[in-house]
């Protein structure tokens, strides 16, 4: 609530990520995915709406260019600003003013000026989750920077690099660490680590790293289904088991382990053991 009111208040500010997790005394770490499992919208969609909100609210009570109207919401050309309304409000700028047509529903229930009918979306049965105590991992990791949607080549080359090494075998565990919501970062900027478990010492060499994933307790869940779907997965535990559970987050990035290969199973048959670490 008190991220919503900030929000609220400061829609013609940058609103940072990182100001918005102080402001709910958050972990960085998992802000992003709280605030979508909460709201049911991610902070980018949730700040965009309201922004579009006064807009049409201007529109209706204001005889001004709607281009000015455009730049007050924060778009750079009246082409943009037209393409997003339409999304939303299923109408032009001006059929809009013309219409005067209501905002349409929101999962939270909030709205611009109002956060006092906030509620959390509702989820159905719970996740089944497991919190388990997990030892420490060794990984070679390779680090991609872009969209999600082209890391098959980081892992390809990934696992040639191991390969040749000897690290790969019928009982491999490969690893993903995701450290950016798609939502929030640009595209080019969106950081993502590929790694293999490795259970002797291995030298870093070039771009191919080594890192520990630390011991400590996860809260633990498959994921069955596409890889572009895991979001809905992330949003379900952050908005629904977590806050019923009575645990609290660990500062640490959560990881994903892949049990099976897109290369042999079916999209809807693919499993992703999802780990996300808690307080002790």
């Amino acid at each position: 609530m008190r991220t919503l009111v900030y929000i609220q208040r400061h829609l013609d500010d940058e609103l940072e990520l990182e100001d918005l997790a102080s402001v709910a005394a958050f972990s960085r770490f998992h802000f992003h995915r709280v605030f979508r499992g909460l709201v049911g919208e991610s902070l980018k969609e949730h700040i965009r709406r309201l922004r579009l909100e006064r807009a049409a609210q201007k529109l209706k009570q204001q005889d001004g260019p709607i281009t000015d109207i455009a730049f007050e919401a924060g778009f750079e050309t009246h082409e943009s600003f037209t393409r997003a309304f339409g999304a939303m409000f299923r109408v032009s700028p001006s059929g809009y003013r013309a219409a005067h047509n209501s905002a349409p529903k929101s999962a939270s229930n909030t709205h611009l000026d109002d956060v006092t009918g906030y509620h959390a979306p509702e989820y159905g049965e719970p996740l089944p989750v497991e919190v388990k105590d997990l030892p420490s991992m060794q990984v070679v990791f390779l680090r991609h920077v872009g969209p999600y949607s082209e890391v098959g080549a980081t892992w390809s080359r990934l696992m040639s690099w191991a390969g040749m090494r000897g690290l790969l075998g019928p009982h491999m565990r490969m690893i993903g660490t995701v450290y950016d919501d798609p939502e929030i970062a640009l595209a080019d900027k969106i950081r993502y680590y590929a790694a293999v478990v490795v259970d002797r010492p291995v030298q870093p060499e070039g771009e191919f790293g080594v890192m520990e994933i630390p011991a400590g307790k996860y809260a633990v869940f498959i994921h069955h289904g596409t890889y572009d779907t895991l979001g809905k997965a992330y949003q379900e535990f952050f908005g629904g088991w977590l806050p019923k559970s009575g645990r609290e987050l660990r500062d640490a990035e959560a990881f994903e382990e892949y049990l099976n290969s897109p290369m042999s199973a079916k999209p809807e048959d693919l499993l992703t053991r999802i780990h996300v670490p808690l307080r002790d």
